[in-house]
């Protein structure tokens, strides 16, 4: 991994053993108190599965990890209450989620579509897969239809090959995807008229990749 960018009173260095991380807390606790009351799914997640980290700069990644599992994207709010447990700045974890591409910002949609653009699928017309699903859904890679129904993401590899190209539908692997198999898809998913339900609070991902 090359090295971070500075953040405001931190800096990351990179050694052998990963990158150690280096922060001026006496700023920790004076950035972002303006944190009113907490939101309800950020607070059940901080109070079942956030406050068992150890309050150590190494939490910083694992935390990331376990919040976006839990709440499907990491909002303000959430790194804001990490910062506050593991006593750093609230830039120095921001800056850190904003450096990998498997970590989002933005609310996902009730379905996720997220398609493989790994070499293996990229030959096999992964690339026109997912601009042609991006036409369907009248959005580009990385946003979600306006409605709240449909989120578009591209992963670097599945590790499933053999299937290309490689869609999966929330957690459903889709195998040799074609643009006309995906338009029906996604005329099925756009019209499900069920509502958002609050989500499981977990610190497990359910799929593996690199997000971008």
């Amino acid at each position: 991994m090359g090295d971070l960018t500075k953040t405001s009173g931190s800096h990351v260095s990179s050694e052998e053993n990963g990158p150690i991380l280096k922060a001026d807390t006496s700023n920790a606790n004076s950035e972002g108190e303006a944190e009113g009351q907490l939101d309800s799914e950020v607070e059940r997640w901080f109070v079942t599965v956030g406050n068992t980290f150890p309050p150590s700069q190494l939490s910083i990644i694992p935390m990331l990890q376990a919040a976006q599992a839990a709440l499907g994207y990491l909002p303000h709010e959430v790194m804001q209450v990490i910062a506050r447990h593991l006593l750093v700045p609230p830039a120095l974890v921001e800056g850190v989620a904003s450096f990998y591409a498997q970590f989002r910002f933005n609310k996902p949609g009730r379905h996720r579509i997220t398609v493989c653009t790994g070499t293996a699928c990229y030959v096999r017309g992964s690339g026109k897969l997912i601009d042609d699903i991006g036409v369907n859904l009248k959005i580009a890679s990385g946003e979600t239809t306006a409605d709240g129904a449909v989120s578009l993401e591209s992963v670097s590899c599945f590790g499933a090959c053999a299937l290309a190209p490689v869609v999966v539908l929330d957690d459903k692997v889709l195998r040799q995807q074609t643009s006309e198999s995906m338009k029906k898809v996604v005329q099925e998913i756009s019209s499900d008229p069920s509502e958002d339900k609050p989500r499981e609070i977990h610190s497990s991902p359910t799929v593996r990749g690199t997000g971008k």
